[in-house]
């Protein structure tokens, strides 16, 4: 009876998740609809990073590239041949998946800045190639999506759908990096993050690690562009392949904690609400005041909890739910 009752304890956060699912459903404000599509679209893009950036350390600036190749690729299927989002997406992370394994197997060859300088160029690389090869992607003009709606052509006229989609995909990033970190490839990625030269010394193949890790970001990456294009039915280069992406990626990362499965969850919960009511309430009344104000929360975010916000409240909720738990067992 103890064990059972501590188990009921630390499964209030699945109750918690459970509840937050069933509370979407309630609610009818397209606004709210809106920021809650985003914010989950960024756990899984922030998550999608972390694979490559928080647990081996890769400080990429280039993943606007791989969602820009996924978006980009179900499109033109959708488009020109009329394959279903449902496998142009699958065909968009694959392609994506290739050329991540390809620059990475170029690029991992630079340490530190100049591996990062080396993704941020790859990034607008690709932005010029989209904006520039107009026969094929229409250059600035975009893409318009056809509009039917039904579920094989990912086009649902509520926006409900569209949050469990993304919710769907969240959760597959968060539970792949969640069982990653448990298992040899993620011991291989944190002991090349800790020391490269130790890790090759015991006999780690530190370099294929990273491969693999990197192809398996772009993918989640990608597939994180096939939804963002159905959900807006129109894509051009600075909608899905701006270098603000590649940025914002690791910040939510950062801000979440670094290497922590849960870290873009709690980084993007707080960043993405966080900007927008602050751009609601205050971008009206002074130019770039809201942006001011928004920096200045994360510097003390980050001043006050360095190790990012995902550790210190689950720290929290470990200490609240052992506490409670002893006291059952005193308790008897």
């Amino acid at each position: 009876m103890k064990l059972d009752k501590g188990k009921i304890i630390n499964s209030w956060p699945f109750v918690i998740a459970i509840l937050g699912i069933l509370a979407i459903s309630k609610i009818e404000n397209q606004y709210y609809l809106g920021m809650i599509f985003n914010t989950l679209l960024w756990v899984a893009i922030a998550g999608s990073w972390q694979i490559v950036g928080g647990y081996a350390g890769e400080f990429s600036l280039g993943h606007a590239a791989f969602f820009g190749i996924g978006a980009y690729t179900s499109t033109l299927l959708y488009i020109h041949f009329s394959v279903s989002p449902w496998i142009g997406m699958f065909i968009g992370a694959a392609f994506a998946g290739i050329i991540g394994f390809l620059l990475s197997w170029t690029c991992f060859r630079l340490r530190g800045h100049f591996f990062t300088l080396a993704t941020l160029a790859f990034g607008q690389v690709v932005l010029i190639i989209a904006t520039s090869w107009r026969s094929l992607t229409s250059g600035s003009e975009g893409l318009l999506l056809p509009i039917k709606m039904g579920f094989w052509q990912m086009s649902f006229e509520s926006k409900h759908a569209y949050v469990y989609l993304v919710l769907i995909y969240a959760i597959s990033v968060i539970l792949f990096t969640y069982v990653m970190e448990r298992r040899r490839l993620g011991y291989y990625l944190i002991a090349y993050r800790e020391n490269d030269e130790a890790a090759r010394s015991l006999g780690v193949n530190t370099f294929r690690a990273r491969l693999t890790a990197s192809t398996i970001s772009a993918f989640f990456t990608a597939i994180g562009g096939t939804i963002y294009a159905q959900y807006t039915f129109f894509i051009e280069p600075e909608s899905v392949l701006p270098v603000t992406l590649s940025i914002q990626a690791p910040l939510v990362s950062i801000v979440g904690g670094l290497g922590t499965p849960f870290g873009p969850l709690f980084g993007a919960v707080l960043i993405l609400p966080l900007s927008q009511f602050l751009r609601g309430i205050f971008g009206s009344s002074f130019n770039g005041l809201h942006l001011i104000i928004y920096g200045l929360i994360l510097i003390v975010v980050l001043l006050l909890m360095p190790s990012g916000l995902g550790p210190v409240i689950l720290k929290g909720w470990r200490k609240i739910t052992g506490a409670q738990v002893k006291k059952i067992n005193a308790s008897g």
